[in-house]
């Protein structure tokens, strides 16, 4: 339990840090919420299939540079092959995302890396039990401007323990 709050500390502590770093005119705090499809992969393929995922997250980013933090939250549902509890992750992450430059596009894509701490549970049964364990998680995405919106799509490689899974995430941004 010790470390799990060594670990949330440590991630806002450094949420704090990076937000001075530039001058406020040049940040801008984001809100972002979507959800997707949760593909689980390796040793978790084979008791598990596809699940659903929720994610909401507040981002700080620069105009004039192309890296951003974002401070995610997130909650994970899979389909257990075994009826004794529904399979249920949920995670705090903080994300360090890099932007590659296109100027006329309405598409911006980049890369991102982030770690974190993942909560597993049962969902269903009471005498399932829990574990947090420390991760990480690394990937894809581009921000779209479209419909007066902006969107984000992403795909990520989560890691955490001896648990795999890959999230497809469509989501705004406010």
């Amino acid at each position: 339990m010790k470390r799990d709050t060594a670990i949330i500390r440590a991630l806002i502590l450094a949420a704090l840090l990076a937000g001075g770093t530039t001058s406020a005119e040049a940040q801008g705090f984001t809100l972002n919420l979507a959800g997707g499809v949760a593909f689980p992969v390796g040793n978790f393929s084979q008791t598990t299939t596809m699940g659903w995922h929720a994610l909401a997250g507040i981002g700080l980013t620069s105009i004039m540079q192309p890296l951003s933090l974002r401070l995610d939250g997130a909650h994970y549902r899979f389909e257990a092959e075994d009826p004794a509890g529904t399979p249920g992750i949920t995670s705090g992450t903080l994300n360090l995302s890099y932007r590659l430059p296109m100027t006329t596009s309405p598409f911006s894509p980049y890369v991102s890396a982030g770690a974190g701490a993942y909560r597993f549970a049962c969902v269903g049964e009471p005498e399932c039990g829990s574990d947090t364990d420390f991760g990480w998680n690394a990937g894809v995405g581009t921000k779209i401007a479209a419909l007066r919106l902006k969107w984000f799509l992403e795909a990520r490689f989560q890691a955490a323990g001896n648990v795999r899974f890959v999230p497809v995430t469509l989501g705004l941004t406010f």
